[in-house]
């Protein structure tokens, strides 16, 4: 049942919305500032030539020549809440960063282990094709969309790197995409075992822990194998793309068509 809201609520609601907006802005903001300060150092093109020229052929009217990358240590991000990440583009200051050297951290089943193995080049041709997204004009708010763009177009670059579609999907698009899937895995498995979400959250932590180890290695094999599908199916749509040479300016007004793809 949906409770119906009066005009003051609203209002308050409204304004406790917005609050939160101007304070992860304004969080936002002073992490990017510090970003530009403690940075290791500013990439600048010619450095990484082959990664900036690859974007820069897919989108020549972006100039992706003039960008600076800013490459931090991995603490330094984690201290600001990018724990695990390997870059990242912030549309609001236009700042692409890079991560500096990651030390391996995990210690569970190796059954487990969903390893990304990417190297910095690889990272700027990630980051940049984000830049252009944004820059090109489109507004989506959904992060799969977005992520589906850069990691699409990133795969002719990846291939003249000499790998095959199957590395390139293990090892750079698995670990986003089991992200994305283990929640509709997880409902598969629960449903198909007699167990709704909100019977799940009813449950005690005890009987919670319970329930996941017990079906950790099915949401997980399903999980993974829904990533693999969908990875074949972005590395079919966006090699497509590439043949037909790259991005065609109709896609800019045919966002969701493009996207029906993810089922969102």
């Amino acid at each position: 049942m949906i409770k119906k809201m009066s005009v003051s609520e609203i209002y308050v609601h409204n304004n406790e919305v917005r609050k939160q907006h101007s304070e992860q802005t304004a969080l936002t903001q002073k992490n990017i500032d510090k970003i530009r300060r403690i940075a290791l150092k500013k990439i600048l093109y010619p450095e990484y030539k082959e990664a900036y020229e690859f974007v820069d052929n897919l989108f020549p009217e972006i100039k992706v020549k003039n960008v600076v990358v800013h490459k931090v240590m991995a603490k330094d991000l984690e201290k600001m809440g990018f724990r695990g990440v390997e870059g990242f583009y912030d549309p609001v200051t236009k700042i692409v960063v890079i991560s500096g050297v990651h030390k391996s951290m995990y210690r569970g089943d190796p059954f487990y282990k969903v390893e990304a193995k990417v190297d910095k080049d690889e990272v700027i041709v990630h980051e940049l094709c984000h830049y252009c997204y944004v820059a090109m004009g489109h507004r989506s708010i959904s992060s799969e969309m977005r992520e589906e763009f850069a990691y699409g177009y990133s795969i002719g670059y990846l291939r003249q790197k000499g790998y095959s579609d199957e590395y390139i999907i293990k090892y750079n698009f698995l670990p986003y995409l089991m992200s994305i899937f283990n929640e509709k895995a997880t409902k598969k498995i629960f449903a198909q075992n007699g167990i709704t979400i909100p019977q799940y959250h009813a449950y005690s932590n005890y009987k919670k822990k319970e329930c996941n180890r017990m079906y950790r290695k099915k949401i997980f094999i399903l999980s993974k194998e829904m990533a693999m599908k969908r990875g074949h199916e972005l590395i079919s749509l966006y090699s497509a793309k590439l043949e037909e040479g790259g991005y065609k300016e109709s896609e800019n007004n045919n966002e969701y068509g493009r996207y029906g793809m993810l089922d969102l």
